[in-house]
């Protein structure tokens, strides 16, 4: 029986979208009577050839993404200004992206396109960049919203969002290095606010910390200095002693 199936699959006609898409595995392995996609037919199944609709050819890292140009003239000034002023792509029936990553680049244009998609900390990684780099300001206000989200989670201690301390102060740094050079104003003064509390030492080695610009990082010292001055005024001495002291020590339990 099992060879009747595999004779079967080999007498298949496929379409030209399928074998556009590349490795299209026409020998299939057989297992309990199922075929198992690769990345190449998942590849094909949100992007394929069809030349009723699409019209334009994205090619990344060698494999193609089949678009309607006017989507991308829509969605994205960068692409808008690529595709109809005087560039050279203007008039071609694909582009070539190179230095982009394929899997992030689909999932871009899986925001853009009306495709189902879930956003995830992993995915807006990946995407965030991009829209960026595109300006495509619908894909940064879903990214924004949802780490606000996020943000709300951790805070309120929600299962399985809050994990730990340590790893909710590392998202904070994230969101806040993200609202900073992706000018996501509401992320940053959320995130701004949220990480004053914490101690310096549980995110000065961070990796978004250390990409920060110089002076993000010095508006959170100085803030964060002049917040301990504040709370250790008004908790540790009263304002008439604090007047008449130059120098102090806070109180260790004023900061997490």
């Amino acid at each position: 029986m099992e060879k009747e199936y595999v004779d079967m699959l080999h007498t298949l006609e496929f379409t030209d979208s399928e074998k556009e898409c590349e490795n299209f595995p026409y020998d299939l392995e057989v297992t309990d009577f199922a075929s198992e996609f690769t990345e190449s037919e998942k590849e094909c199944q949100y992007f394929p050839h069809d030349p009723e609709v699409t019209d334009f050819t994205l090619i990344v890292e060698g494999r193609k993404l089949h678009v309607l140009k006017g989507v991308l003239i829509d969605a994205s000034k960068v692409f808008r200004r690529m595709l109809t002023g005087e560039f050279k792509e203007k008039n071609t029936p694909e582009l070539e992206l190179p230095g982009k990553k394929y899997s992030s680049f689909e999932l871009f244009l899986r925001c853009i396109f009306p495709r189902e998609y879930t956003l995830t900390e992993a995915r807006i990684d990946e995407i965030l960049p991009l829209a960026d780099e595109y300006d495509v300001k619908s894909i940064r206000h879903k990214c924004e919203s949802w780490l606000l989200t996020e943000l709300e989670f951790k805070e309120a201690k929600v299962h399985p969002h809050h994990v730990s301390v340590d790893n909710d102060v590392a998202f904070l740094i994230k969101c806040f290095y993200y609202g900073s050079i992706y000018c996501l104003e509401e992320l940053y003064k959320k995130s701004f606010d949220s990480i004053l509390p914490y101690k310096l030492e549980r995110y000065v080695e961070n990796t978004h910390y250390l990409m920060l610009p110089e002076k993000n990082k010095r508006e959170l010292t100085e803030t964060r200095l002049l917040k301990i001055e504040n709370d250790v005024k008004t908790r540790r001495y009263g304002d008439s002693i604090f007047a008449s002291h130059d120098t102090y020590r806070y109180a260790p339990d004023l900061f997490k």
